[in-house]
């Protein structure tokens, strides 16, 4: 059976489980644990599922990252972290020191910069698996590497040909779709009048968004003169889009080798009032 890595996008599951369950789980103290709950029944569950030989999980650092030097308005229209949500992560942490699992990120890259990376130095004869319900990461699935999309009936596992499918593009063209119909998650304006049809329109037609550049003469109506007049707008825009698979970070694959000890781990559940068991991993 091939060995398999499996790679989390922290804040990605802890938002999903803050929100998917109600803030009125609690410990006998009063802390809020709701995060946290669902947080460790999901990573006990892909565990259990996936039986991987490796598991790393990847946080955003708290610096900004290239993207906002390049664009001060990217992610700007986010919310500040619910206090609620922040004061669980002290022990999501502890939950993820016991799991024996390494932590990794880097200051001026996002978490997904850290997966893509990551995502590219397994190795030799492991399969991927990136554990995000962040649809960026959609462009780095390959043959070798799958995104495991989260949901409460049945999780998405996106293949090459189920990404091309949904979004109209192979995975390495999601950037330069979301160049010209923009992002309003990361709060990338797009070219105006372009929305998914007109640009999957022109990729299809032109091949790459270079190719659409090189034929913007041709292209009618006010969507094609606004593209025309924001050459080097829409190339930042694919820029901020795509996720970087070469941040300067020393990977220790040994360090990612699923080792926790069972008896940390039941005493840490325990401290944090989680009544669940532990995970079976062979």
């Amino acid at each position: 059976m091939p060995e398999t890595c499996l790679i989390v996008d922290s804040f990605s599951l802890v938002y999903r489980a803050f929100f998917g369950f109600p803030t009125s789980i609690k410990r006998q103290d009063g802390q809020i644990i709701n995060a946290v709950l669902g947080f460790y029944n999901t990573i006990s569950s892909l565990l259990e599922q996936f039986q991987p030989s490796y598991f790393i999980v990847a946080a955003d650092h708290p610096e900004p990252t290239f993207r906002h030097l390049l664009y001060s308005d990217y992610k700007a229209q986010r919310p500040p972290m619910p206090e609620e949500l922040r004061s669980q992560l002290p022990l999501i942490r502890e939950l993820i020191d016991s799991l024996a699992a390494p932590v990794v990120q880097v200051a001026g890259y996002e978490a997904d910069d850290v997966i893509g990376t990551l995502s590219r130095l397994t190795p030799d004869g492991v399969h991927c698996y990136i554990v995000s319900n962040d649809k960026d990461t959609l462009q780095l699935v390959t043959d070798d590497v799958t995104v495991i999309s989260l949901n409460t009936k049945a999780n998405k596992m996106y293949t090459p040909e189920l990404v091309t499918y949904e979004m109209g593009v192979a995975p390495q063209q999601i950037p330069e779709l979301k160049a010209l119909m923009g992002d309003a998650s990361d709060n990338i304006p797009g070219i105006p009048l372009v929305g998914p049809k007109t640009a999957l329109k022109w990729l299809h037609t032109y091949g790459s968004l270079q190719g659409i550049l090189a034929n913007v003469h041709l292209l009618r109506g006010k969507a094609g003169q606004n593209l025309a007049e924001r050459q080097e707008e829409v190339l930042l825009y694919r820029d901020l889009a795509t996720i970087n698979c070469r941040v300067p970070t020393l990977c220790c694959w040994r360090a990612g080798r699923v080792q926790f000890d069972e008896n940390r781990l039941r005493a840490t559940l325990d401290s944090l009032g989680i009544r669940a068991s532990v995970p079976r991993v062979s």
